[in-house]
């Protein structure tokens, strides 16, 4: 077995819930009426491409009422706008499809936008934090503070940032926030994420952000969930030249279904925790794992492992 076919066996193996999807299944599926998004605004960085555009179109096969993706490239979000709004006819709902060019990480830019959202009077009443940057594999000293600062900007400063500018808005409505994270984080010393620290670094300084902001802030007013989208095809496996394959990557369509449903009072006991999309919700809802997660507040969340000293 090849490094890379060991690395695929890895990827998919958990400790968590004995049932692990690669597909949709019923519990999660947008067209559930108990999961509509009715009424919604639903606001996605990095919508056009990858998981972020299979996370919009299950939004909009969830009737939302508004499916807002941005992205730096104009050229990439009318392609991703115009088949959002095929999907929509499609799926017989009237979820309106609004594209906006803007680079997260310019904060002016970023302040224009939500202001131009105020003005239309447009509330975001879900926010998808999914644009991400990773480069190539090296040691983080060899690639530099600059580099790495890079990283930080986009996958913790960046999501920071358009948290408050969510959370900020006007309104008692609930809101319900969604982080695009990676099992990378719990996969530091494996050697096929140990290439690329900075990744695994910035992207655990996000994951672990939220979880902070979640401590003082409760579902009620903002439920929040990071979650691990599932190995997804993208162009730099395409780069690496693997062919799309079943058996080695997860359905897009299952990471698009479990974000509408973490936002979801269904999903509400994983306030502040860190899942995968590839476990059975049904599952971690209940038995031994509903428990663990009830009772104990290290659980799935970013702690040192083997300590969790000062529990009251």
């Amino acid at each position: 077995m090849s490094d890379l076919e060991q690395l695929f066996k890895q990827l998919f193996q958990t400790n968590v819930t004995k049932t692990v999807h690669r597909e949709p299944y019923p519990a999660i599926l947008p067209s559930r009426p108990e999961l509509s998004q009715a009424g919604r605004v639903v606001l996605i960085t990095g919508g056009g491409t990858g998981i972020g555009y299979a996370i919009a179109r299950s939004f909009v096969r969830a009737s939302a009422d508004t499916v807002l993706i941005i992205g730096r490239r104009p050229d990439v979000l009318a392609t991703a706008g115009s088949r959002l709004e095929q999907e929509a006819k499609a799926s017989g709902t009237n979820t309106k499809i609004v594209t906006r060019t803007c680079d997260v990480v310019n904060l002016p830019e970023v302040e224009v936008f939500w202001s131009d959202l105020a003005a239309q009077g447009i509330t975001v009443d879900v926010f998808v934090a999914n644009a991400a940057k990773f480069t190539e594999p090296k040691p983080i000293l060899e690639l530099g503070a600059d580099e790495v600062w890079s990283q930080f900007e986009v996958n913790a400063k960046s999501p920071l940032y358009f948290t408050e500018k969510f959370y900020s808005q006007p309104g008692e409505k609930q809101k319900f926030l969604v982080n695009v994270s990676t099992q990378a984080i719990s996969m530091t010393t494996h050697p096929g994420v140990a290439v690329r620290p900075a990744y695994t670094l910035t992207k655990m300084a996000g994951t672990l952000l939220f979880q902070l902001i979640a401590q003082n802030v409760p579902p009620e007013k903002m439920q929040v969930i990071s979650f691990h989208p599932g190995i997804i095809y993208n162009d730099a496996w395409k780069s690496m030249g693997l062919p799309v394959s079943p058996e080695q990557f997860d359905n897009d369509e299952l990471c698009g279904a479990f974000a509408v449903w973490a936002t979801t009072k269904e999903a509400a006991f994983l306030h502040g925790r860190f899942v995968w999309a590839a476990w059975d919700v049904e599952e971690i809802s209940t038995g031994e794992v509903r428990k663990r997660i009830d009772e104990d507040p290290y659980y799935l969340r970013a702690s040192i492992v083997g300590l969790s000293g000062g529990q009251a």
